[in-house]
């Protein structure tokens, strides 16, 4: 993958969740019910499409110019949020009623970004491990392609509901495995470049990266003010992560 191409591919991502902030828009002037406490259910879902928004445009401006599959990757995993909009099936229906009728589109939809956030760290600590950046295109490709594979043959029981928005689904302990199994591989796999390179940075970057994977969880699977700390988390291990990989690749 080349450095325009993907380039380019960022700064789509960045429009892409610019309209989730549109979508969110809409349904607001669409529901003449948000007001006190029914405004509490919107706040996640409207900090973190701007979270994401606005963490895109930076880390693409920060690092344009450089080579870096660490940053790629995580910058479509801080994309993948935009995925949990689908959480809030019930919030968008007056604009969107599209999901009374497919209502387990939403929670496929929501798990679809769960999964290649997953699959985008893991993909970001395999490439500190020595793979060449040019396999940066298939496995975008695998990052896009696999989950969606995945949440096609997911099961979803629309008769039960989760506190975290979705649907439950079935086989959640398995699932949660695979994730879990996924983001502690990548962590492994920072840990393994910092002692091969002898490189403080990587270490840091690791538990950046830790930080900010339980922010995620902590905004996926909670409600109500639960998901603040997770923002909190996500928001300084996010920062940490961007500052010690541009440090690094200054370095390099």
């Amino acid at each position: 993958m080349t450095l325009r191409l993907r380039n380019t591919l960022l700064i789509s991502l960045a429009f892409v969740s610019a309209a989730g902030l549109a979508i969110i828009a809409r349904t607001i002037v669409f529901n003449e019910n948000i007001t006190g406490a029914y405004l509490l259910e919107w706040l996640p879902m409207i900090i973190l499409n701007l979270f994401a928004t606005i963490t895109c445009i930076i880390i693409f401006f920060t690092f344009r110019n450089t080579a870096s599959s660490e940053i790629f990757f995580y910058y479509i995993f801080i994309f993948s949020f935009i995925f949990d909009i689908f959480r809030f099936s019930h919030l968008l229906t007056p604009a969107f009623p599209i999901f009374t009728v497919y209502p387990m589109a939403a929670t496929r939809l929501a798990y679809y970004g769960r999964f290649a956030g997953a699959l985008s760290l893991f993909s970001a600590g395999l490439f500190t491990t020595g793979l060449e950046y040019q396999r940066m295109s298939i496995t975008s490709l695998i990052i896009l392609v696999l989950p969606a594979v995945l949440v096609i043959v997911l099961p979803v029981d629309v008769s039960s509901s989760v506190p975290g928005g979705t649907w439950e689904i079935g086989r959640f302990h398995e699932i949660t495995i695979a994730l879990s199994l996924l983001h502690l591989f990548a962590i492994l796999n920072f840990l393994i470049a910092g002692q091969k390179n002898e490189s403080r940075e990587y270490l840091i970057i690791a538990a950046s990266l830790l930080t900010a994977i339980c922010g995620r969880e902590l905004i996926f699977y909670f409600t109500g003010w639960v998901p603040a700390a997770g923002f909190i988390l996500m928001l300084g291990g996010t920062i940490s992560f961007g500052l010690r990989t541009h440090r690094l690749y200054l370095w390099d």
